[in-house]
């Protein structure tokens, strides 16, 4: 039963580590998007204050800033940034509250019962994460710093990316082992 908790424990941390750092790449996919719109926003601004002697001049000018508008926002629209990232921020702090709250139980409370539920409370968490919205190069760094600790299915190796560990030369004497990661499937 202990040993339940602590591999329940050890994979709700990976998953919020794993939130957090896809909740930082989409908020920075999102701050990137939006500084085009920043900018033609500006221009349109400045363009409609002037007074032009050329109005199909800067009528052109605003077709082709408001278009460039329009497209930025379709690609936020689609890639749907901004609920990504809500979303993996409130994955992440779901994941850390569950791991806290076993951590939390005494050995008497350590019920079947209570296990089961907590068990259960993950795998619902675990139905709402977009796996496949998040990096391989986010998984791989979780999975090489959660090594010989409890991992969730999609990350020790079911996902098809792989650790590959080999040994360096000798250096003074002693062995050093390097981390190679892989993508290939298994």
């Amino acid at each position: 039963m202990q040993q339940r908790a602590i591999n329940l424990i050890s994979k709700s941390e990976a998953l919020s580590l794993l939130c957090n750092k896809s909740a930082g790449h989409w908020s920075f996919i999102k701050f990137i998007l939006s500084i085009p719109l920043i900018l033609t926003s500006s221009v349109m601004c400045v363009m409609n204050s002037f007074e032009s002697q050329n109005n199909q001049t800067m009528r052109l000018a605003n077709i082709i800033v408001n278009a460039v508008s329009v497209l930025v926002l379709s690609v936020q629209n689609n890639l749907k940034a901004s609920e990504k990232v809500e979303l993996f921020k409130s994955l992440a702090i779901s994941y850390i509250e569950l791991a806290h709250k076993i951590e939390g139980l005494e050995d008497e409370e350590l019920t079947r019962e209570n296990l089961n539920a907590f068990t259960q409370k993950y795998d619902d968490l675990l139905k709402q994460t977009l796996f496949e919205d998040i990096l391989n190069k986010h998984k791989k760094e979780v999975m090489i710093q959660f090594e010989g600790r409890c991992l969730p299915l999609t990350l020790n190796g079911s996902s098809g990316i792989v650790i590959e560990k080999r040994k360096s030369p000798v250096i003074a004497g002693n062995h050093v082992s390097i981390v190679g990661i892989s993508s290939e499937i298994v």
